[in-house]
């Protein structure tokens, strides 16, 4: 048995974006890698707001979207060969207050934390401490590049885990981090903290599966790229820089 690693992605779909080719390559290396989505729970059975109405028409399911979603995280899991683990909190888009929802349009989402999610990032935490200890030996976290405040959480409850350094990386979030400018704003707003920057390469027929395992979800496709053809030349495109 080799290393074993977790993943922590905000949604069914962002570790496979950000590090799928990365993964390929550690598990042909023999590692054990499991990936561990942290909003993965259901909608609220009470409806949800017109926001969250309008994405699930665009992921073309109104009735099921995240069980439609959650199959499509385990389908391209099991063709990148990792584990997958999903944990039971609401995406931003469906939590709520007295009837009241939290974020209800883009700008919502990708600008501060609502005050009452602040102490999510501790419950976070304490779940994935208990997940990745003492058996797991490395956790991957998102970066937050894009400033979504679901990858804030997950990045948030990484830092009060208090882990060692050569115990934890952040990931860069794809695909915000094509956006210009938004790997610098994170990391000046993460100034205090001090980090080392590294590349990882993989080769062709890593690549290859990361390709296949995004195109695996395909609620998320129309809605991030456009078309599958389309997702495949910015993958190259960015993994070229």
């Amino acid at each position: 048995m080799g290393r074993q690693i977790i993943y922590l992605s905000p949604h069914l779909d962002d570790v496979a974006l950000s590090c799928g080719g990365l993964i390929s390559r550690q598990i042909l290396e023999e590692a054990e890698v499991l990936v561990v989505t942290v909003f993965a729970g259901r909608p609220p059975e009470g409806g949800v707001s017109d926001f969250a109405a309008g994405l699930h028409d665009r992921w073309g399911d109104s009735a099921h979207p995240v069980d439609r979603r959650t199959e499509e995280d385990r389908r391209a899991l099991r063709l990148l060969r990792a584990s997958s683990l999903h944990l039971g909190y609401p995406d931003a888009i469906y939590r709520s207050s007295h009837e009241s929802f939290l974020y209800t349009s883009r700008e919502d989402l990708f600008g501060a934390l609502h005050p009452l999610d602040r102490a999510l990032a501790s419950q976070i935490a304490n779940d994935i401490a208990a997940i990745s200890s003492p058996r797991w030996a490395m956790v991957y976290s998102p970066l937050a590049v894009g400033n979504h405040v679901d990858h804030q959480l997950v990045r948030n409850a990484m830092f009060e885990r208090r882990v060692p350094p050569h115990e934890r990386v952040f990931y860069e979030d794809y695909p915000y981090v094509e956006q210009p400018g938004a790997l610098t704003k994170v990391l000046e707003r993460l100034g205090a903290m001090r980090w080392t920057s590294e590349v990882q390469q993989f080769d062709e027929s890593c690549l290859k599966r990361k390709i296949r395992a995004i195109s695996a979800y395909r609620s998320q496709i129309t809605t991030l790229f456009e078309t599958e053809q389309a997702m495949a030349l910015r993958v190259r495109s960015i993994r070229a820089r």
